[in-house]
């Protein structure tokens, strides 16, 4: 058994690795505690009273108090910037977060298990002390989180946000902070993010969700402390691993290798799963070791219930909701933005990105082309660092350029040319590929009317404003009345299953 967990560990060394080291649930270095004068209104109707919000900050407000970043974490990382993110925060230009002239705050997110009440801190509604456990609102929605943000800085004396950043979960704070307080915001940088959820990435969080609610310790989130469904959860964990990376970064990084004499483990003790009676003569893959100690890992400082949580809000996600048109909401965004696209994610695919720059007036666009896919905003940080410090000191870092005739290319021996128009053309491909699908299912629904989805289920997912559109927003850019079903009639229109 040493011999195995040895292996793992020097298999996920050599791999970009989990952003978060071995930390414990809640409050991480650094980080204070407040417990808000007023509840929060949540927009399911429930009330949250005597909230307590973790957060972290550095440097100093100026006089002023107008030069606040406020940042935005990913789904499972907890508000100590430095932990994740330490390579752009420091003293000077050269750093996309600059503590000499930067106040930078960063909140945990409500329903997480870094220090946000959440279903794991204690319920000050209960004269037990007891936690919130299944008795945490649900759900919890990335507007909601805004409205705490602003709860908070305004306690903390703040009277303006020079800059809302995030990236991936943390981009779906910052851009609906800035879009409901569009006069407390100057600027906004949107990284590896969407305007609002797709059903795409809805599915794999419902994929996951169902992986820990199916483990027989869930127990419908009614566990004990310590003897939670760990297997359900590590089980989650390595779907969510395989979503932010890309098939070219794992395939590149494996290359069908396996553990060599190291034996596939029969049962996994630390996750009550006994996967073979016995031993086996199967292999055992190195990215299997590599996801299996990814599980293992995040068991160890995270909670089912917190995550099933941060998923429902992920879901939430839709920043034109009750507001209006999706696209003339991103079209009153008035703030200075940048937008960085990843042309490898397959969470938020780049064309996502693409439509917001698109759409946004005063907004650039920066593509990272690396293998590494949606976690490449954690991996490529020195890259980041620069061009979120060069566009934030004024010069303009937008990509969307003209490409080169392909013939022009074709005979080029300029390899930084060369380099340069096969990204572009990777961009206009993967634009190309979004519109095209959308025109395929608007033909389709031309031609057979009939085959569409079903009006209720049209006007539960529309995004006018009900709360019970959140659990299934629809695509961007996608028209229910125009979508179409890629391989058949739904089962709401047609009683008959459709074909697999």
């Amino acid at each position: 058994r040493t011999r195995e967990r040895t292996s793992m560990a020097s298999t996920s060394a050599a791999m970009p690795d989990d952003h978060m080291g071995d930390v414990a649930t809640g409050l991480p270095p650094g980080a204070t505690s407040r417990v808000l004068r007023a509840p929060i209104a949540l927009e399911s109707g429930d009330d949250m009273t005597d909230v307590t919000v973790a957060y972290t900050m550095y440097g100093e407000m100026n006089a002023e108090k107008t030069n606040i970043v406020l940042v935005g974490h990913s789904l499972t990382s907890n508000s100590n910037v430095r932990e994740w993110w330490g390579e752009v925060v420091g003293d000077g230009e050269a750093f996309a977060l600059d503590l000499e002239r930067d106040c930078v705050v960063c909140v945990n997110y409500l329903g997480s298990p870094y220090g946000t009440a959440s279903p794991v801190s204690v319920d000050p509604r209960k004269s037990d002390g007891g936690q919130y456990g299944v008795d945490f609102p649900t759900p919890v929605t990335i507007r909601d989180n805004a409205v705490m943000c602003k709860m908070l800085l305004e306690e903390l004396g703040a009277r303006g946000v020079k800059c809302a950043i995030g990236g991936s979960m943390g981009s779906m704070l910052a851009l609906e902070f800035a879009v409901t307080y569009p006069d407390f915001v100057e600027e906004l940088v949107i990284i590896a993010g969407c305007g609002r959820h797709t059903d795409w990435a809805i599915g794999i969080g419902e994929a996951q969700r169902y992986a820990i609610m199916s483990d027989s310790k869930y127990n419908g989130g009614a566990y004990a402390s310590g003897d939670g469904p760990n297997a359900g959860l590590a089980t989650s964990r390595m779907m969510a691993m395989l979503s932010y990376r890309a098939p070219a970064s794992v395939d590149g990084r494996f290359s069908r290798s396996d553990m060599g004499d190291v034996v596939r483990p029969a049962e996994e003790p630390e996750l009550g799963v006994r996967a073979h009676s016995g031993q086996t003569k199967l292999p055992y893959f190195a990215v299997e070791s590599y996801l299996q100690y990814q599980g293992k890992k995040f068991i160890r400082r995270f909670d089912a219930n917190c995550y099933i949580q941060l998923t429902y809000s992920l879901d939430s996600h839709d920043v034109s909701r009750g507001r209006g048109d999706y696209f003339d909401v991103l079209a009153s965004i008035k703030q200075k933005t940048l937008v960085v696209g990843i042309l490898s994610d397959v969470l938020y695919p780049y064309a996502l990105q693409r439509e917001l720059a698109d759409a946004v007036p005063n907004a650039q666009l920066y593509t990272i082309d690396s293998p590494h896919g949606h976690d490449s905003f954690l991996i490529e940080i020195a890259q980041l660092n620069d061009v979120i410090a060069r566009w934030r000191r004024g010069e303009n870092v937008d990509t969307r350029k003209t490409t080169s005739h392909f013939t022009d290319l074709e005979t080029s021996d300029d390899v930084e040319a060369l380099r340069e128009g096969i990204k572009r053309l990777r961009e206009d491909l993967t634009v190309a590929e979004s519109k095209c699908e959308r025109a395929e299912a608007a033909l389709a629904a031309a031609l057979n009317p009939s085959n569409t989805i079903a009006p209720g289920v049209r006007r539960s997912a529309s995004s006018t404003g009900s709360l019970h559109g959140l659990v299934m927003p629809m695509n961007p850019g996608f028209n229910f009345k125009r979508l179409t079903p890629v391989f058949g009639k739904l089962s709401v229109d047609d009683a008959r299953e459709s074909p697999a």
